[in-house]
């Protein structure tokens, strides 16, 4: 009978070690999940994100090139360059999702975090035609930070932004730290790019302005001085001019269907070292758009020149650049 309770005891002690076993590794499991990369891929082998916003009924299409790092943006039919720092951060962002806790493990929490197919926005990596991630960008949640007494102004504590995604074919829901609904947008112009001039404004050396009517003028550096059509500019008008166009940036871009009244009638060549000259012209359009401009450094690009002043900042009068008031 002593043999039979030790044998007894003995099953009793394997079987309560067995369940701490089972809890431990459990738990480890838990732990390794929230350490781990929710995404991970090797974003030099990316060569396509396709994007699926529900609520739009848009699908979004990135591709890349080439090895130069030029992508483009394709949507409803229409393709454009794409901005490189948008598919930068985009990569950089989904390469650090790490889970800081699940959210829910089963598919009847999906909508209430925005991770279904029908709410949440679908995300897909391909490298070729082999898909290298596939996941849902759910709703984000913010949470104010604690507020003290004694809390310095100076270094006041910042809010906790949350977002919930899911991977395609797991039920689990994660919470991770960001805002990252607001780096897919339904608007394909928000890929685009958007650079008019992307120069050093100490390389440049030469500017040569067309007008209607042939009214043409030269504006030239020659050393420390600039010159128009050979007679002295205002070096600090020309400063003020030089920092407006350099880096030429918009985001007002017309619709395809934008008629062009006419050929170019205003133009501007950027002349230079270390870059290849930028030629930006002005085609009339209609009376809100005024007119569509184009910039040779992004190709099949047409930003509306009436917003932001856009056509204003780039053709100026050349009394803008010469000595005297300009009030």
């Amino acid at each position: 009978m002593f043999h039979k309770l030790n044998v007894k005891t003995l099953i009793i002690i394997l079987v309560i070690l067995a369940a701490i076993l089972v809890i431990i590794n459990m738990a480890g499991d838990n732990e390794r999940s929230f350490k781990s990369n929710i995404v991970e891929v090797d974003t030099s082998q990316v060569t396509s994100i396709h994007i699926f916003v529900p609520k739009n009924q848009v699908q979004i299409t990135l591709t890349r090139t080439g090895n130069n790092g030029n992508w483009t943006v394709s949507s409803e039919g229409h393709k454009y360059n794409a901005d490189p720092n948008v598919i930068k951060n985009i990569l950089a962002q989904l390469n650090d999702l790490k889970a800081e806790r699940i959210a829910a493990r089963n598919k009847d929490k999906w909508d209430k975090f925005e991770v279904s197919d029908s709410t949440g926005i679908r995300v897909i990596l391909k490298g070729g035609k082999k898909q290298l991630a596939d996941l849902y960008i759910g709703k984000f949640s913010y949470a104010q930070p604690p507020q003290s007494g004694m809390q310095n102004p100076y270094q006041q504590q910042r809010g906790k932004m949350t977002s919930f995604v899911r991977l395609e074919g797991e039920n689990e829901v994660y919470a991770v730290d960001g805002f990252l609904k607001m780096s897919y947008q339904a608007d394909v112009n928000s890929y685009r790019n958007k650079l008019l001039v992307n120069v050093d404004k100490n390389d440049i050396s030469r500017l040569v302005f067309n007008y209607p009517e042939n009214e043409q003028f030269t504006v030239s550096k020659n050393e420390n001085q600039w010159l128009i059509d050979g007679e002295g500019a205002d070096s600090a008008s020309m400063v003020k001019y030089l920092n407006k166009i350099h880096r030429l940036t918009s985001s007002n871009f017309v619709d395809p269907s934008t008629v062009k009244t006419s050929d170019a009638t205003y133009s501007l060549r950027i002349e230079g070292n270390n870059f290849a000259p930028v030629e930006l012209k002005a085609y009339p359009s209609d009376s809100t758009t005024k007119f569509v401009i184009t910039s040779s450094l992004n190709q099949g690009a047409e930003f509306n020149g009436s917003k932001s002043k856009l056509f204003e900042k780039i053709f100026i009068n050349r009394t803008e650049l010469m000595p005297g008031d300009k009030k």
